[in-house]
């Protein structure tokens, strides 16, 4: 309860502040009607009505839609095909993120209201960002039948355009060592905390499609990539572009500290994990990370890695352009 009142809640709220839209299922029980998390299923890990909604609206026409129903469901089935896929985790997060920002041309037969045939399809909006649907839904239930256990419960999943970007694992700060502890939860769910365990109880494919995952006690929040261990998890520290910083990130915590103790009362334990929410999870910041800042990059022959950049390069990349 704790965590959800410390950590979990103030997450979403900070993320309502975003304008995403927030689907709050408390912290009481295990949830047990799949239709609240926008589900038919608990085994399913992307939502299609979200899915056909946000592409159906995002792919016009002199302000009219074109995409058919079965088009839409089509496209679908074809983005989540890698879960029926035999794929490493990898493949398939790559397979999904080239599909995303268009590496890998997706089309239909045709244009129903121009006549274009072969049309390029947009499963991402990347110039009018606020044309896509951000959705965040917490205690997300994921039934993982035949595995060690019979489901894993991530404490946020966050989707856009109905398919899961990140993962938010959330630890309450007396929880010793609580990244530490969140991260190895993260890559329990992924299924990539290697062979020592000898068993596996995750489910890779809320996965396929994940840009990031966050591990975060409101203290400290780090953000790492699906082929990062605890290592490679790192703190966002600062807000960019400017117009979004409302927070003095030089000297936020110890600001922070001082404000609370004047008033008698503890530090903020939320702050950080404020400054990584609107410097990484701003609907704009997030797309372009995803566009512009994340890449699969070979380190030695046969072994790949995912790489999503860290605050110093993004913000320093922006500001040369700015400059420009």
């Amino acid at each position: 309860m704790a965590e959800y009142t410390n950590v979990e809640k103030p997450f979403l709220e900070k993320l309502r502040d975003l304008n995403w839209r927030i689907i709050d299922q408390g912290s009481f029980g295990i949830p047990q009607d799949p239709a609240k998390s926008l589900r038919t299923s608990f085994k399913e890990v992307t939502l299609k009505q979200e899915f056909i909604k946000a592409v159906k609206k995002i792919n016009v026409v002199d302000g009219v839609a074109w995409l058919t129903d079965k088009q839409l469901v089509d496209l679908y089935n074809e983005t989540i095909a890698t879960e029926k896929a035999n794929l490493s985790l990898l493949e398939a997060n790559k397979q999904v993120f080239e599909k995303l920002i268009g590496v890998t041309k997706t089309t239909v037969a045709k244009n129903e209201v121009t006549g274009e045939e072969n049309p390029l399809v947009k499963l991402v909006d990347f110039k009018n960002w606020e044309a896509n649907e951000f959705v965040a839904i917490n205690q997300f239930r994921i039934d993982t039948p035949g595995a060690a256990r019979t489901a894993i419960i991530p404490d946020i999943v966050l989707f856009v355009n109905g398919l899961p970007f990140a993962v938010v694992e959330c630890k309450e700060v007396d929880v010793a060592d609580p990244i530490s502890s969140a991260v190895e939860q993260i890559m329990r769910y992924a299924n990539t905390r290697g062979d020592d365990f000898g068993f596996t109880d995750g489910e890779e494919r809320l996965f396929h499609y994940n840009l990031f995952s966050i591990a975060t006690h409101g203290e400290e929040a780090r953000v790492g990539s699906i082929s990062g261990d605890f290592e490679y998890y790192l703190n966002w520290k600062d807000i960019f572009p400017e117009v979004y910083k409302d927070i003095d990130t030089a000297n936020y915590v110890e600001e922070e500290t001082l404000r609370y103790q004047n008033n008698g009362l503890q530090n903020d334990p939320r702050v950080r994990q404020e400054v990584l929410i609107k410097g990484i999870l701003n609907k704009e910041i997030l797309l372009d990370i995803l566009q512009h800042f994340t890449l699969f990059m070979e380190i030695k022959e046969g072994i790949e890695i995912k790489v999503v950049c860290r605050y110093q390069q993004f913000r320093a990349v922006g500001i040369i352009l700015d400059s420009m």
